[in-house]
């Protein structure tokens, strides 16, 4: 039999053994939460640059832009495209724009996975809308 001392300071040593181990654990997962919210961070702050180096010529009044893309769905109020980049307004990606409400025809000339040009017009990135489209 061992004395109540040595009971007790084995499963203390046991007890410290096992919090060292989790405290790590946590701390290697902790390190890699904060890793993993650094790269999202730095990839945002990449294409908040992208977007501003693209919008930086960008006048003030309506404009009109072009752009080449595949359709990937269509919805009443709503075209998304993967398209290339639409210079002075987006870098190459998939976007949803509005369909401008003077246009109704434009939404029933496209299908889902054909590739299109589109125009677009308005005064921000916020406010482009479809106005015309044709297959490519």
């Amino acid at each position: 039999m061992m004395p109540v001392w040595q009971v007790a300071l084995v499963l203390n040593l046991v007890f410290a053994v096992g919090l060292g181990l989790g405290y790590a654990g946590w701390g290697r997962r902790a390190a890699a939460l904060d890793r993993d919210v650094d790269a999202a961070r730095a990839q945002v702050e990449r294409l908040e640059r992208e977007r501003v180096a693209c919008a930086a010529g960008a006048r003030a009044g309506e404009q009109q832009w072009e752009g080449r893309g595949v359709v990937r769905a269509v919805y009443p109020q709503l075209l998304v495209v993967t398209h290339e980049e639409i210079r002075g307004l987006l870098p190459a990606r998939t976007t949803s724009f509005r369909f401008q409400a003077t246009s109704p025809t434009v939404r029933t000339a496209v299908r889902v996975g054909e590739p299109i040009r589109f125009a677009l017009r308005g005064t921000v990135l916020d406010d482009a809308a479809v106005v015309a489209v044709k297959k490519w």
